[in-house]
């Protein structure tokens, strides 16, 4: 099933506008994390906290990503076998960091109520999956295990809003008042 989802993939490459844009999608949907923690971080005191736990889930995928399931299963990177767009060092492909951080948004935007923006953030991690097998940078098994780094990332995060939840929100309310200190020593008002 791995080499056949990779071989139809592959099969649908040679347009280089679609070439281009799974290029554009692998490599860079994954920066609306970034910016969607930095949106949250700047409105109301509940969506600075969500901001922090989002960060939290994703930081958890990540470490679980690179830790745990890395360790547990290796291979290599279809670019290294094959002949595909992406091309780079050898290197292991399982997991996807990229989906992982895409996807480990998901679950925490559901649980704040962001339904709307889940979907984007899912729809996104089907994306980045999808364009980081069609450029040969991984196969379906390093998608799926993104998956799982996030969905244990997510439980991490809830973990630590269960246990941790009182020292978050006073950390995230110092970060607050230092970012209000930092900030009125500008001259425009932000």
């Amino acid at each position: 099933m791995e080499t056949w989802f990779f071989g139809f993939v592959q099969s649908l490459t040679g347009n280089p506008v679609i070439d281009e844009l799974m290029i554009f999608s692998a490599e860079f949907l994954v920066l609306l994390v970034p910016l969607t923690m930095v949106y949250l971080w700047f409105q109301d005191d509940q969506d600075r906290l969500d901001s922090v736990y989002a960060f939290t889930a994703v930081l958890s995928g990540l470490i679980v990503s690179y830790v745990v399931l890395a360790q547990v299963y290796q291979h290599n990177s279809p670019f290294q076998m094959y002949d595909t767009i992406a091309s780079g060092e050898p290197e292991n492909g399982f997991p996807s960091q990229h989906t992982t951080v895409v996807l480990s948004m998901v679950l925490p935007l559901i649980w704040q109520s962001r339904k709307k923006l889940a979907a984007v953030f899912l729809a996104s991690g089907v994306l980045t999956g999808f364009s980081r097998i069609y450029i040969g940078e991984h196969f379906l098994i390093d998608i799926l295990g993104a998956g799982l780094a996030a969905l244990l990332g997510f439980a991490v995060m809830l973990l630590t809003q269960k246990y941790l939840g009182e020292e978050v929100n006073r950390l995230v309310d110092f970060g607050y008042r230092v970012q209000k200190k930092v900030l009125s020593y500008l001259p425009v008002d932000i």
